[in-house]
C-alpha cells in the first residue's frame, strides 16, 4: 500500500527490525514456497545464515513428507487466498528432523492477486514449553488472586526508589479502609495514614529498603481511614536487577493489633499476679523441681517402682532429693511467717527452717512426686529464724503445664499454730475432764429443765443403786425426810439467777437403808445449745463423823506445824548457805579451767616460739654446717657426700614437721588475718591433705569484733572438729559455716561420712579417756555458748555451736591488746 510504501522510504530496515526481534522462525516466501527474506531465528533453525537461505532449494530443509503436503495441501489453499496452519517435519540443525507447527499466510497486491507467502514456523517442544508455562503462570496467578481475596493479610509489590505500587492485594480496603486503587493512585498515602509517633521508625525502614537491607520484620503503627490506631507487622523481600541495585520491594502486612492488645493485658495480668503473689497473706512459694524430675526418671530406669520402700531403705536418696529443690522466689509473707529480715537470709539458711516433722512430711512429698501425683497437703512444724516451732498446712500443687518436667511447682503455707494450740488445749482438757469424771469420787448429775441427762458411775457407790435405776427414780425420794422440803426448793428453784452457783449440804438414805451425808454443788453449763445445770454431789457421811475428831486434831496438827515451820526455816537457811557455798565453788572452777585454758595457750605459744625460733634455726644451722662440711675437704668419698646430703633431707624435713607442730599450736594466721581466714585456711590445708573438699562460707562475722578468748575458743573447736573428720570419718566432702543470726554466732561442722552412735562414743571416749568431744562442749559452755551433735551411722555427722554475741564482743582495746 502507499502507506507502506511510505513507511519503507522512511526506514528501509523497518521490516527486518520487526522480524529479527521475533523468537519465533519467520519467512517471506514466493508461491514456489522459496525464501526471497528469512529473519535470524528461521536461519537458526534450519543451519544457515540469513543469506543462505535465499539459496537453500525448499528440499533441503523440507523431508519428502513435507514436500508432498505442501504441494498436495498448502499451495493450493494459499493460492485461493486461505490461511493454512498445521504440523509436519522440517530437517533442522544437524539434519535432525523437528515437529513444527507452521502457518501460512497469503499476501495480495493491489489488485487481490496472491503474490508472496509469510510463514511463520515453530517447534513444537516449544510450543508445548510456553503452554505449560502460560497454563503455570496462570494458575499461580489464580491462586494470588485466590489468596489475595481470603487473606486477611495484604500482599503488595512497590517499586524503587519512586515508591510507586505495582499491586496491593484487595484485603487493603478492610484493612485500613482504603481501597487498592487509592494506594496505587496515591503512592504518598502510606505515609500519610502512619502517626507522627512512628514516622521517624517508618523513614528509617524506607531508608533501609532503599539501600536493599532490610530487617526480618517490622512493627509499627498506622491510622485507619475511621481514625482509629491499630497495629500491624511487615515482612519484605527486596527484588535487585542484574547490577545488585534494588529495583522493587513485595511484602506482606499482617494486622497485629488483637496480639498486640493481648500482649498488653497478658503484662497487666502478670503484673497483677505478681502483686497477687507478693501480698498475699498466705506464704506461698514457686519451686523449680525440674532436676528432681530427671533424678526420679534416673530411679525408675534403675527399676524402682516401690518408692516408698526405696526412700525408707535408702535415705541418701531422700537426702539427695532436698538437695535438688531450687526455690525460685517466696513472697513477703514467707519472711513474715518465718520471721526473717529478708528473703536473702531465709534462702540462706533453709536448713534451720526444717525439723524432724518437716522431713516426715517431705518424704511424703517425694514419694507423691516420684509416683506420678501432682498435689499434697498436710500439717508440719517448721522452726522460724528466731528459734520457734510452728505449725503450718503445707500445700503444694504442680500446674497443668509443668506437670511433664515439675519446673514450677507452687507451695502454700498457712500457719495453724493457733488452731493446734486450740486442739491440743482442748483435747488436754477434754482427757482431763474424762479422767476427772471417771475417777473422781464425787458423783455427777447433768440435769436439763430438772430431768437427768447424764449420771456418773460414781453415784452408784454413794447411792447404792444402778445407773439405770437413778435415771428412773426421783430425786425426792432419795432424800431424807427431815431435809426433803429444803432440797426441793433448791432443786426446784427456776426464779434465781440461773447464772449463780448454788451450794447446799444434805442427808440421803441410800439403798442399803443407810442415812449418808452429802454436798452438792449446783453450777450453770450449756448442754446441747441449751442451759442446764451440773449437779456434783460429794460423800462427806465420814467427814461429818470425824467432824469433832478433826477439830481436835487441828489443834494438834496446828502445833505440829508451828514446830515444823521453825525447822523448815532454820533447814531453808542451811540450803540457802549451801547453795552459795556451791555457785561460788562452781564460778570457781569455771574461772580455774578458764585460766587453765588460758595459760595451756600461752605455754602454746611459748613452745610454739621455742619451736619456731630455737629449734627450727638450730635445725637451719645444722643444714648449713652439713652442706658446708666438705668445703675443705675436696677429696672426701661420694659416699660421705651422699649422707651428707640424705642428712640434710631429714634435717629439712624435720624442719617441716617443728614449723607445721608450731602452727598447730598457736596459728599466727589468727593475729594476722584474723577469726575467719585463719579457720578457711586451717580447713582448707587440713582437708586437702588427705583429699577431702572443703566449702567454707562465713556470713555476718567479720563485723562481730569479738573477744580473743572467744575467737580462740572458736578455733580450737572447729580445729578439734576437723581434726576429728580426718581421722575418723572417712568423708569426701566438708561443710564449714559461720553466721551470725542475732543474738547468737552459729558455727556449723558438717561432713558425709560414716556417722557414729553418739551416746556409744561419748561412753568409749570417758573410758578410753579421749578428751575431744569433751573439749568442744567445754569450751562452747567457756563461751556462754553450747553445742549440739546430730549423727547417725552412714548419714554423716553434723555439729552445731551457738555462742552469744554480746557476751564474747571485746569491750575495750586495751583488754584486746593485753589478750593479744
Amino acid at each position: 500500500s502507499e502507506e507502506q510504501v511510505a513507511v519503507r522510504g522512511q526506514n528501509p530496515g523497518l521490516l527486518k527490525q520487526v522480524l529479527d526481534i521475533s523468537d519465533m522462525a519467520m519467512s517471506i516466501r514466493d508461491l514456489n514456497m522459496r525464501p526471497i527474506f528469512a529473519n535470524q531465528a528461521f536461519a537458526d533453525l534450519v543451519g544457515c545464515s540469513i543469506e543462505d537461505v535465499r539459496n537453500m532449494p525448499l528440499d533441503e530443509f523440507y523431508p519428502e513428507d513435507t514436500m508432498a503436503l505442501t504441494r498436495d495441501s498448502i499451495m493450493p489453499a494459499v493460492v485461493r487466498g486461505d490461511r493454512w496452519e498445521g504440523e509436519y517435519c522440517i530437517r533442522a540443525r544437524g539434519d535432525q528432523l523437528c515437529e513444527v507447527r507452521g502457518k501460512f499466510d497469503p499476501v495480495r497486491d493491489s489488485s487481490g492477486t496472491v503474490t508472496h507467502l509469510i510463514v511463520a514456523e515453530e517447534m513444537l517442544g516449544r510450543i508445548v514449553a510456553r503452554k505449560e508455562v502460560e497454563a503455570r503462570h496462570s494458575t499461580i496467578e489464580s491462586i494470588l488472586d485466590f489468596v489475595s481475596e481470603l487473606s486477611s493479610d495484604i500482599i503488595y509489590r512497590m517499586t524503587l526508589p519512586e515508591g510507586r505500587y505495582e499491586y496491593v492485594s484487595p484485603s487493603v480496603e478492610c484493612f485500613s479502609g482504603y481501597s487498592s486503587k487509592e494506594f496505587i493512585d496515591r503512592p504518598m498515602l502510606i505515609k500519610q495514614i502512619i502517626p507522627p509517633d512512628w514516622q521517624d521508625y517508618f523513614q528509617e525502614a524506607w531508608t533501609e529498603m532503599l539501600n536493599g537491607t532490610v530487617r526480618p520484620e517490622y512493627e509499627y503503627q498506622f491510622r485507619h481511614k475511621s481514625g482509629e490506631v491499630r497495629w500491624v507487622r511487615q515482612r519484605v523481600t527486596i527484588h535487585r536487577d542484574e547490577d545488585g541495585r534494588p529495583i522493587a520491594v513485595q511484602g506482606i502486612v499482617s494486622n497485629v493489633t488483637k496480639h498486640k492488645n493481648a500482649e498488653k493485658a497478658m503484662k497487666e495480668s502478670e503484673s497483677r499476679f505478681r502483686s497477687l503473689f507478693e501480698n498475699s497473706p498466705i506464704s506461698l512459694w514457686e519451686e523449680d523441681l525440674s532436676r528432681l524430675k530427671s533424678f526420679f526418671d534416673e530411679l525408675k530406669g534403675q527399676g524402682v517402682t516401690d518408692f516408698r520402700k526405696h526412700f525408707y531403705d535408702h535415705p541418701e536418696d531422700l537426702r539427695k532429693c532436698s538437695m535438688l529443690v531450687d526455690v525460685v522466689d517466696i513472697n513477703k509473707a514467707t519472711i513474715g511467717l518465718l520471721r526473717a529480715r529478708s528473703k536473702d537470709e531465709l534462702l540462706g539458711n533453709l536448713d534451720k527452717v526444717l525439723t524432724e516433722k518437716s522431713m516426715a512430711a517431705f518424704t511424703e512429698e517425694m514419694i507423691v512426686l516420684a509416683s506420678g501425683g501432682y498435689e499434697y497437703c498436710g500439717e508440719i512444724t517448721h522452726r522460724t529464724m528466731d528459734g520457734d516451732i510452728i505449725w503450718v498446712m503445707v500445700h503444694f500443687s504442680v500446674p497443668p503445664d509443668s506437670r511433664e518436667d515439675l519446673s514450677r511447682v507452687i507451695v502454700s503455707l498457712l500457719d495453724v499454730t493457733p488452731r493446734k494450740h486450740a486442739e491440743q488445749a482442748l483435747l488436754e482438757s477434754e482427757e482431763r475432764y474424762r479422767a476427772l469424771v471417771e475417777n473422781t469420787q464425787e458423783g455427777i448429775v447433768v440435769s436439763l429443765d430438772g430431768t437427768p441427762m447424764f449420771i456418773s458411775e460414781s453415784m452408784t457407790a454413794i447411792f447404792g443403786y444402778s445407773v439405770e435405776e437413778l435415771m428412773r427414780i426421783h430425786p425426792e425420794e432419795l432424800i431424807h425426810p427431815d431435809d426433803r422440803e429444803k432440797m426441793m426448793s433448791v432443786l426446784g428453784d427456776r426464779s434465781s439467777d440461773r447464772k449463780v452457783c448454788r451450794f447446799t449440804s444434805f442427808r440421803i438414805i441410800a439403798k442399803d437403808k443407810r442415812i449418808k451425808w452429802l454436798t452438792m454443788n449446783i453450777k450453770p453449763i450449756m448442754w446441747c445449745g441449751r442451759q442446764a445445770e451440773i449437779q456434783i454431789l460429794t460423800d462427806v457421811t465420814v467427814f461429818k463423823e470425824h467432824e469433832e475428831e478433826l477439830r481436835t486434831a487441828h489443834g494438834k496438827l496446828e502445833e505440829r506445824v508451828d514446830q515444823r515451820t521453825a525447822e523448815l526455816s532454820k533447814a531453808n537457811a542451811q540450803l540457802k548457805v549451801e547453795a552459795e557455798h556451791r555457785k561460788k565453788a562452781q564460778e570457781h572452777t569455771q574461772s580455774l579451767t578458764q585460766r587453765l585454758l588460758q595459760m595451756q595457750e600461752n605455754e602454746r605459744q611459748r613452745i610454739s616460739r621455742d619451736l619456731h625460733d630455737n629449734v627450727a634455726q638450730d635445725l637451719s644451722s645444722m643444714i648449713l654446717q652439713l652442706e658446708t662440711l666438705f668445703d675443705d675437704l675436696p677429696h672426701a668419698g661420694k659416699e660421705l657426700a651422699g649422707r651428707s646430703k640424705a642428712l640434710t633431707g631429714i634435717l629439712l624435713e624435720a624442719i617441716s614437721s617443728v614449723r607445721n607442730i608450731a602452727y598447730g599450736l598457736t596459728p599466727p594466721a589468727l593475729d594476722q588475718l584474723g577469726l575467719v581466714r585463719a579457720l578457711e585456711n586451717h580447713c582448707l590445708d587440713s582437708c586437702e591433705r588427705v583429699g577431702i573438699a572443703v566449702d567454707f562460707h562465713a556470713t555476718g562475722i567479720e563485723e562481730a569484733d569479738l573477744e580473743f578468748d572467744t575467737e580462740i575458743n572458736i578455733y580450737r573447736m572447729v580445729q578439734e572438729a576437723i581434726r576429728n573428720i580426718v581421722k575418723h570419718a572417712e568423708a569426701s566432702k566438708v561443710k564449714v559455716k559461720l553466721i551470725e543470726s542475732h543474738p547468737y554466732i552459729l558455727i556449723r561442722v558438717e561432713d558425709n561420712g560414716q556417722g557414729f552412735d553418739i551416746e556409744r562414743r561419748i561412753s568409749e571416749s570417758a573410758r578410753e579417756k579421749r578428751m575431744g568431744l569433751q573439749s568442744m562442749k567445754e569450751r562452747a559452755r567457756l563461751t556462754g555458748g553450747s553445742m549440739e551433735m546430730q549423727s547417725l551411722p552412714g548419714v554423716g555427722t553434723r555439729i552445731v555451736f551457738k555462742i552469744p554475741i554480746e557476751k564474747s564482743r571485746r569491750h575495750s582495746q586495751n583488754e584486746y591488746n593485753d589478750r593479744r
